[in-house]
C-alpha cells in the first residue's frame, strides 16, 4: 500500500493537492465493502483508522425531460411581450417559469427576425419588447 499525492487544481499561482491510498482488493473483498460506500477517517496518534460508515447509495437516473424547441420559447415569449411594455430576462424567465439562466443567443436572433423582438437599454436592464399584432 502507497500514499500518493495527485494535483487537485491550482489556485492563486498555489498548488493544491489530494492524497489517494490504494488498497487491495482483497482487503475491499474481506471487509465487504463495495466502490461508493461512505468511509469516515479518524487519526489517532500516527496512524490513521478508517472506519465503514454505510453502503453505497443507489444513483437515481434523472429521466430527461423533453427539452423546449425554438417554436415553443418564440410563442411563449411572444405571447407573453405582446401586449406589455417590455420586460427583462429576468422578468420574463420568472413569469414563464423556464429553466434558462440565459437565453439561448440563436434563438434570440432568430427571434429578431421572426418576430420582431427587440432589446433596448432601461434603467431597468435590457428589456425585451415585441411589434403589437
Amino acid at each position: 500500500m502507497r500514499l500518493q499525492r495527485i494535483k487537485a487544481y491550482s489556485k492563486d499561482d498555489r498548488v493544491q493537492y489530494k492524497y489517494q491510498i490504494t488498497l487491495p482488493s482483497d482487503t475491499v473483498d474481506t471487509l465487504g465493502w463495495k466502490e461508493g460506500s461512505e468511509l469516515k477517517d479518524t487519526v489517532k496518534g500516527k496512524s490513521l483508522v478508517i472506519d465503514f460508515v454505510a453502503e453505497p447509495s443507489p444513483r437515481v437516473r434523472k429521466v430527461a425531460e423533453p427539452k423546449m424547441t425554438y417554436e415553443e420559447f418564440r410563442d411563449k415569449i411572444k405571447n407573453l411581450l405582446q401586449y406589455s411594455d417590455g420586460m427583462t430576462w429576468t422578468e420574463i424567465r420568472t413569469r414563464l417559469n423556464l429553466d434558462q439562466v440565459v437565453p439561448n443567443n440563436k434563438w434570440v436572433h432568430e427571434m429578431e427576425r421572426d418576430v420582431g423582438l427587440l432589446r433596448l437599454k432601461d434603467p431597468r436592464g435590457l428589456i425585451w419588447r415585441v411589434r403589437h399584432v
